[in-house]
């Protein structure tokens, strides 16, 4: 499927990032969410998280990240940098 529901069922751990992007295995599984305003169909919010972004080679827990972006009215606020 393309939400990634293979890549996370199947483990893989041993797929490389390819010019830092992860094309297969659990560090491309993500979960999306979005919404966005009924009226116009403009998008409002924005969340993406990496549950499988790092894997601690001494503990081997997973460490995972998340961006988020938000533009509503006049605002406009994100986790990324300019």
């Amino acid at each position: 499927p393309a939400d990634s529901t293979n890549e996370y069922i199947a483990g893989r751990e041993d797929v490389p990032p390819e010019d830092g992007i992860a094309p297969g295995g659990l560090r491309s599984a993500l979960v999306l969410i979005g919404a966005y305003e009924r009226r116009n169909g403009c998008p409002v919010l924005g969340v993406i998280n990496e549950p499988f972004y790092r894997r601690d080679p001494q503990t081997r827990r997973w460490h995972g990240r998340y961006h988020w972006g938000v533009a509503y009215g006049g605002t406009k606020l994100s986790s990324l940098s300019p």
